[in-house]
């Protein structure tokens, strides 16, 4: 039955493959990040002008309210339509900082930012007194579903306060607010150090108990990386807390996962590897060691594993396959540009710390590749309609027999 569903499914991309999508936010702020790294790391003329054609990109991408829209229909717990600017999607913010502070260009990014800074205002959301979240898609639904968007928005939000050296009482408020929040928010458990964050927000009842208990990792090494942005120019000590107890709990898996896996269930991705999220534990780790001044046991090895993993089993001499068994077995072979475009950005930072020519070389080719599909590209993660409704009522009916 197992092999039925496979060629049923191959049979179905074939008629019907992903949707395409054009300047995915987060291909656009991923490339731009990693350009900034490897212009810091070199110097070179062509990641400055690399970098200047990418955040014109993302300039261009901003919404009209100042979000930002990874650009198609997909799932979160609810559906969030194509236009509609989301919290996670804030690291376009976080890039357009990064981009004014590495080449000191505050006057042609200010306004851009600024406009970003009022959507934050316009949707956050005060929780209790001193503690502030925000809706992960707040034209879907004013509730607080997942704690990440208020991660990446409170990051995004830390470093524009501490770059453009802002003197602002509400957003010095709503800062410390969401940094408030998110602590409150973390968990323990008895048998691993550190904490982590749920996926879903805990109070939630219209979810089951299997998905209530998610945790999501990579996402949580995420939302270190961008914490340690903000760490870094706002330092606050929750803050340093946060970075530090949410890597050591990751870290803490290296004694049961030879790799970091994707959740602490395999129902959620069948034990799949997706390799643009396992780079950011990667980064995460880089990042977090960097704000916090000090390394973290266990993290400068793990950060290794993951490097010579991902080249050793991902990396096909053009790009990264996106998806891939534990063991390494590649279980999609597709080039997905929003895939690579997060890999590119963890390896430009490793990069930028190790000077690894082999990785330089890598590096190269997959910025080209990410240009030569004009930053666009076919999303897996993209509802396609109602035939993929159909689609899957089918799988599940044959899963069943």
């Amino acid at each position: 039955m197992k092999n039925v569903k496979g060629i049923l499914v191959y049979v179905y991309r074939f008629i019907f493959p992903y949707p395409k999508v054009r300047y995915c936010s987060q291909t656009v702020y991923e490339a731009l990040l990693g350009c900034l790294r490897m212009y810091e790391a070199t110097k070179k003329l062509k990641w400055k002008m690399r970098s200047e054609k990418v955040v014109e990109i993302l300039k261009k991408i901003q919404m009209p309210d100042g979000g930002f829209d990874i650009g198609y229909d997909f799932f979160f717990g609810m559906m969030h339509k194509k236009g509609d600017s989301t919290s996670p999607e804030m690291v376009g913010l976080l890039a357009l900082t990064e981009y004014a502070r590495v080449f000191s260009a505050y006057d042609d990014i200010q306004p851009y930012a600024d406009r970003a800074v009022c959507w934050i205002k316009k949707n956050v959301k005060k929780v209790s007194e001193g503690v502030y979240a925000i809706p992960y898609s707040p034209y879907t639904t004013s509730e607080i579903m997942v704690y990440n968007g208020t991660s990446f928005v409170c990051a995004a939000l830390g470093y524009y306060i501490g770059v453009f050296q802002k003197k602002d009482i509400e957003l010095s408020t709503i800062y410390q607010g969401m940094i408030n929040y998110l602590e409150k928010s973390m968990y323990s458990s008895e048998s691993d150090p550190g904490k982590f964050w749920y996926y879903p927000v805990q109070e939630r009842k219209d979810i089951s108990e299997i998905m209530l208990s998610k945790i999501d990792y990579y996402h949580q090494m995420q939302q270190v990386e961008v914490h340690s942005y903000a760490q870094q120019v706002s330092p606050n000590t929750l803050q340093a807390e946060m970075i530090k107890n949410a890597s050591e709990h990751v870290i803490s898996l290296s004694k049961r996962f030879e790799i970091t896996p994707y959740t602490n269930n395999t129902i959620f991705f069948k034990d799949h590897i997706h390799v643009w999220g396992l780079c950011s534990v990667a980064s995460g780790l880089m990042m977090a060691q960097d704000s916090l001044g000090c390394k973290i046991e266990g993290a400068n090895r793990l950060i290794e594993k993951i490097i010579v993993w991902i080249k050793q089993f991902s990396w096909n001499g053009t790009y990264f396959y996106p998806i891939l068994s534990s063991d390494g077995v590649p279980q999609m072979k597709q080039y997905m540009v929003r895939s690579d475009a997060w890999v590119f950005n963890t390896l430009c930072l490793y990069y930028k710390k190790s000077k690894d020519s082999q990785v330089k070389s890598i590096l190269e080719k997959v910025y080209l590749n990410i240009e030569k599909y004009k930053f666009s590209g076919r999303e897996s993660h993209a509802y396609g309609g109602k035939r993929d409704d159909i689609a899957i009522a089918i799988l599940k009916f044959i899963r069943k027999k």
